[in-house]
């Protein structure tokens, strides 16, 4: 029996294989779509097999249909190793085992190159086609066609000379002009961008390359970012520099290495400017970082006094607007307070010059755990959580108070404080009570009363326990009790 039987054999066990490996591992599930090329070259192969029997001969036999066939079968084989040795070598080696990012363009010069090679063997070889005098003949239809297509054979070159440079690569942030994103695609005419807006933008290879591209890093690479702002003449340089540091610093997007950093750049007419230089991990990110940033400034500027200027061109009188509370407010706040209500009148009005108002951004940690407390609150609008192990223990709004232990007994607190929508606060801090205010039994009673029942709230939380013990509470009152007088010398 004709050798030629043992194609379609050898074609049949391909397909098995290839059917085995698709099934066993998703790495192969590419390999699909070489399925019809497989059943093709089986079935042509049986058929031309089929053809060359002695038997069949006799009753049909033409020998143009039978190189029509074989013909068929060398061009579907050529497909096949092609797509064969594409999957191998891009997808399998590099991909998978490798770990590599390819230029889609690369692979499609390989692909391109490979049939190119393979129809020529196949030319010279089968049909006895003189390769020179087609490459002779290709040559002058190339330089016409050239003529014609200079702008999209520009693009090709370009393309493929970025790709050999490996000066961008796929994954990138750049900016080409006035354009910006993150790199997707490498493609025969373009690189496909794709910006913090998802808009997917197609710049001429051309163009990429002629104009300035500015590589700002890979994906997971830390990107530098600068903003600027600019403050009053009347701020410090010292006071604003610590204030944005610190901003910072409570944002989690920013980088702790390398550290942030803020740079005096220059004096305009109406304000010192004031460069902040950072570092982020996900660059698609800035915008919604910088805006916290800006966000938090403004708050930490309004804590801290420090002013943010209008553009002055003309010569105006400006009148100071106080958003302060009258004190006669600020006393009634105080008299509904039930730890500050004990306090008598006229201690209130001796301490009035002391308070401090202070406004919060919304996620600002107030008091952390374990840390000496360095004020006692009363919230005068918005709302705070009380955190313990990162779980929400209690939300307070307008008229609540914390920070007590820290005011009267001097403990380090025992639950985080944050901001969880913006509020006003009136802060008290315990050196400007215990000059202002003269401590007395009832007042102390009060506030042992107070104290310990929020302990007992808090113990209840930490161990989870419906009832709380009334005796437990009584006993922790009288050591309250007997601590606030020690504390205040009473």
């Amino acid at each position: 029996m004709n050798w030629y039987f043992t194609l379609p054999v050898t074609f049949l066990v391909l397909i098995i294989l290839l059917y085995y490996l698709t099934k066993k591992s998703p790495t192969f599930q590419n390999l699909k779509s070489l399925f019809p090329f497989l059943f093709g070259l089986f079935f042509l192969s049986l058929a031309s097999s089929v053809m060359k029997i002695e038997l069949v001969k006799k009753v049909f036999y033409s020998d143009d249909l039978l190189n029509v066939v074989d013909l068929l079968v060398l061009f579907l084989v050529l497909i096949f190793s092609v797509r064969f040795l594409s999957f191998l070598i891009f997808d399998f080696l590099f991909s998978y085992k490798q770990s590599i990012k390819y230029p889609r363009l690369i692979k499609d010069l390989v692909v391109i190159l490979l049939y190119v090679v393979g129809g020529l063997f196949i030319a010279k070889y089968y049909l006895n086609i003189r390769v020179t005098e087609v490459l002779a003949s290709a040559a002058v239809l190339t330089v016409v066609v050239g003529f014609a297509l200079q702008d999209i054979l520009g693009d090709l070159f370009s393309g493929i000379a970025l790709n050999l440079e490996e000066s961008l690569k796929i994954g990138d942030w750049v900016k080409a002009g006035e354009r910006e994103g993150r790199i997707e695609q490498f493609q025969w005419r373009s690189i496909k961008l794709r910006t913090v807006d998802n808009v997917l933008v197609v710049i001429p290879n051309q163009i990429a390359s002629k104009e300035a591209v500015n590589r700002y890093g890979h994906a997971g690479e830390a990107f530098a970012l600068r903003t600027q702002i600019g403050v009053s003449y009347k701020n410090s340089p010292d006071l604003v520099i610590n204030t944005l540091i610190e901003v910072m610093g409570t944002i989690d997007a920013i980088v702790k290495e390398p550290a942030p950093q803020v740079l005096v750049i220059r004096f305009d007419d109406f304000a010192v400017v004031y460069e902040l230089k950072y570092f982020i991990r996900d660059y698609s990110e800035k915008n919604a970082i910088h805006s916290e940033i800006n966000r938090k400034s403004w708050y930490a500027f309004k804590r801290k006094g420090i002013e943010i200027p209008f553009p002055i061109r003309d010569v105006y009188i400006k009148k100071a607007v106080d958003d302060r509370p009258g004190d006669e407010e600020i006393i009634e706040t105080i008299k509904a307070n039930e730890v500050l209500g004990t306090i008598d009148e006229e201690q209130l009005r001796h301490l009035l010059d002391d308070i401090e108002l202070t406004v919060h951004a919304r996620g600002e940690v107030l008091i952390r755990e374990g840390e000496t407390g360095r004020s006692f609150y009363h919230i005068l609008s918005g709302e705070v959580e009380i955190l313990k192990n990162n779980k929400v223990m209690n939300t307070l709004g307008p008229n609540d108070y914390f920070g007590e232990a820290s005011l009267f007994t001097g403990e380090s607190t025992s639950a985080d404080v944050r901001v969880s929508k913006e509020c006003k606060l009136i802060g008290i801090s315990p050196e400007k009570f215990r000059e202002a205010v003269k401590m007395n039994k009832n007042m102390a009673l009060k506030l042992s009363e107070v104290i310990a029942l929020r302990k007992a709230k808090r113990k209840e939380f930490d161990e989870k326990d419906s009832e709380m013990n009334k005796l437990a509470i009584k006993k922790e009152t009288q050591s309250l009790f007997l601590r606030i007088k020690k504390y205040f010398s009473v």
